[in-house]
């Protein structure tokens, strides 16, 4: 194993030890959105988990295996502590993240997204593994189909980007792409 995985993998893991602390130690600060969310350890476990997945079997991953389960350990006494009104918690953050993706869709179809639109949905990962998450405790049915729908979504909004071809010789008075107020345009300087 390579130092640059090695060192991936300590970083990773540190992450997860502090979200599960901050988590823990912040329960009346944390938010959907805030620095402290109940969400956090999930989104540094989930990733960390299929890395050290990859890696199975592998002698030099010992250690951090020990720290992963050590770690965990102390998640579910977080969990345990928090009981149903951590789990609802988390619902709540799954409703409002969805609702966030749906919101950003449309700004990014309206054009009113920042520059990297679509491609920093950071939250549809987050989405996604809440869904894993809560599948035991909430029926997420109709969360899983409007994640569905917006998937969809999102990639028509993709593709038509990918097939809108610039205007040669655009009528009078029409905006260039060349204009300088156009290149100003966030939607400009993605096509670039």
């Amino acid at each position: 194993m390579d130092t640059t995985t090695t060192y991936d993998i300590r970083h990773r893991l540190h992450r997860y030890d502090t979200a599960v602390q901050e988590t823990r130690d912040h329960a009346l600060e944390r938010s959907s959105f805030g620095r402290y969310r109940a969400g956090a350890p999930y989104f540094a476990q989930y990733p960390l988990r299929e890395i050290l997945a990859s890696f199975k079997g592998d002698a030099a991953l010992t250690e951090a295996l020990a720290e992963y389960d050590r770690i965990t350990r102390e998640l579910k006494i977080v969990e345990r502590t928090g009981g149903r009104a951590y789990r609802e918690e988390l619902f709540r953050d799954l409703t409002a993240y969805t609702e966030t993706y749906r919101t950003l869709l449309c700004y990014h179809e309206l054009g009113m997204c920042d520059e990297g639109g679509s491609a920093d949905l950071l939250v549809r990962d987050e989405i996604a593994i809440l869904l894993l998450e809560l599948r035991r405790d909430f029926p997420l049915t109709d969360i899983e189909r409007e994640v569905i729908l917006l998937d969809d979504a999102l990639r028509n909004i993709q593709d038509a980007e990918r097939t809108v071809l610039p205007v040669k010789n655009p009528p009078e008075g029409a905006v260039s792409m060349s204009d300088p107020l156009w290149q100003q345009c966030p939607r400009a300087r993605r096509q670039k």
